[in-house]
């Protein structure tokens, strides 16, 4: 594994947002699509390519989306302020207070410090200066065995994920993601088939507005199944930002992103943190913010809409 990596948060430019209107007239929990989707996974044997260019320093060739719409509007910002620097990652509601990012966006490299959570900020449906929703952290569930002093360890990359826990609930508002964690055989199928997946994120090139790639696939997997290498092309801003699967006008997530720009053996490469990998502290985390969580096995878990549109 390569010992140089670029992690992806940044201060930012301010670019002109577009809308790209989507058809979300479904009923929460009604995502049938999750089921017929884990019934075509069949299990097949890993085929490594080398990665497509990395962080370019563009996103010209992601779409604008309008961040006041759902899915969009369950994702957002995650802003730190600290003494002498600012940053921001992306994340994404998976429930009502539940948001999941990449552990390094809440490391403070300026005090070398991990942020409180009252220094946590979560922007959701953030747009031009607009946003749908914000709230501080309550609790910030970082995976142990990542050492933001050693972030380009290899042992790092599998570890590069967190769960914050609002102080609101302001999924209620703006909704929140559908989940899938999927197994090591629904990835390795999924691979094999070319099956294209989205990251949505604020990159630092359109900081001010949130865009989508749609067709990112994945390369390769290191460490067993434990992290993923993927081709999506991503620029500062866009750690944390979630990996998933459109279909029924909604988004499952089912990774993270986390670095870019990883050297190989085999070239240059990207990581997402599967979802999989911290399903525990992700179940955890919403049980004890929701009275009635409604997992499937898994875990699977649809989406829901804002409370207007219900």
């Amino acid at each position: 594994m390569p010992t140089t990596l670029k992690f992806c948060r940044s201060k930012a430019d301010v670019r002109p947002a577009e809308a790209l209107q989507r058809n979300h007239a479904r009923k929460p929990g009604s995502w049938r699509g999750v089921a017929l989707l884990l019934g075509l996974f069949v299990a097949v044997t890993c085929l490594y390519r080398p990665a497509a260019s990395q962080d370019l320093g563009s996103t010209n060739h992601r779409s604008l989306v309008d961040a006041s719409q759902y899915p969009w509007s369950a994702i957002g910002r995650i802003n730190i302020a600290g003494i002498r620097s600012r940053s921001h990652c992306t994340g994404a509601l998976i429930g009502f207070r539940v948001v999941v990012t990449a552990a390094h966006c809440l490391y403070r490299t300026d005090i070398k410090q991990w942020a409180e959570p009252n220094a946590v900020h979560f922007v959701a449906g953030y747009q031009r200066g607009e946003y749908e929703a914000h709230s501080l952290a309550s609790e910030l569930i970082i995976s142990p065995g990542f050492d933001p002093d050693k972030w380009a360890h290899p042992d790092n990359y599998p570890n590069d994920w967190a769960v914050v826990v609002l102080a609101q609930p302001i999924g209620l508002k703006v909704g929140y993601l559908g989940l899938l964690a999927m197994s090591g055989p629904q990835l390795r199928s999924f691979k094999e088939q070319d099956r294209k997946f989205a990251l949505t994120g604020y990159p630092r090139d359109r900081a001010h507005a949130i865009s989508i790639d749609e067709t990112c696939t994945i390369e390769a997997f290191f460490n067993g199944l434990d992290l993923i290498s993927h081709n999506c092309r991503i620029v500062n801003g866009d750690s944390g930002a979630p990996i998933s699967l459109i279909f029924n006008g909604g988004l499952a997530v089912v990774a993270v992103n986390s670095a870019s720009g990883i050297d190989t053996n085999r070239g240059k490469t990207n990581t997402a943190v599967p979802i999989r990998a911290f399903s525990k502290q992700i179940l955890r985390a919403i049980r004890e913010t929701e009275t009635a969580p409604g997992f499937a096995d898994g875990p699977v878990r649809a989406g829901r809409l804002p409370a207007t549109a219900q």
